[in-house]
């Protein structure tokens, strides 16, 4: 069974690296040993690790089990990645990945966020045509209800609050939809 490596980077971030078995530009007759010590070798180079570096070495079939069972990787990275550990995946103590669900559920507020964000824009096109003249009672209304829209809209990240902290796993938590105001 070929091997991944899995480490963590200088930024926090959970890594895999997949070595390249059998790739023709290998020297001939590499063993899998001597092309994971290769491949340590570079990635130590180009990340600036110490040779002390921890890594771990894991079944491929393994970690993309362990992937799937994490709503596979929806959560490894950020929404907006300003901050490279905005993810939510972590290194487990057997090398591989699990999720962290506080993060996670940042990653899921922040995913809402964007949907939200589509949906304003949405509705400021709704709101300009209401405010077209002639104005009417109708008219009025909608845009009444265009504002309460919005207004549910801006405050959603903070009424879903207790509807994420309830889950307890990342597939459900992958799954999870808001009820959108209409």
């Amino acid at each position: 069974m070929k091997k991944v490596i899995t480490w963590i980077d200088p930024q926090g971030r959970y890594r895999v690296t997949s070595p390249a078995y059998g790739d023709p530009t290998n020297p001939p007759g590499e063993t899998e040993d001597e092309t994971i010590a290769r491949v340590l070798i570079r990635i130590k180079v180009r990340y600036g690790l110490p040779d002390n570096h921890p890594f771990n070495f894991v079944e491929d079939a393994e970690q993309r089990i362990r992937v799937a069972e994490l709503a596979g990787t929806v959560f490894r990275y950020g929404v907006f990645d300003t901050d490279a550990r905005a993810g939510a995946w972590e290194m487990d103590t057997d090398g591989l990945p699990k999720v962290n669900m506080s993060k996670a559920r940042v990653v899921k507020t922040d995913m809402i966020r964007v949907e939200r964000n589509t949906r304003f824009a949405v509705l400021d096109v709704d709101y300009i045509r209401a405010d077209e003249p002639p104005s009417d009672i109708a008219k009025i209304a909608e845009k009444d209800r265009i504002l309460a829209v919005r207004k549910r809209l801006r405050d959603l990240p903070v009424t879903i609050q207790p509807d994420l902290d309830a889950i307890t796993t990342p597939k459900a938590l992958e799954a999870w939809q808001p009820s959108w105001p209409e």
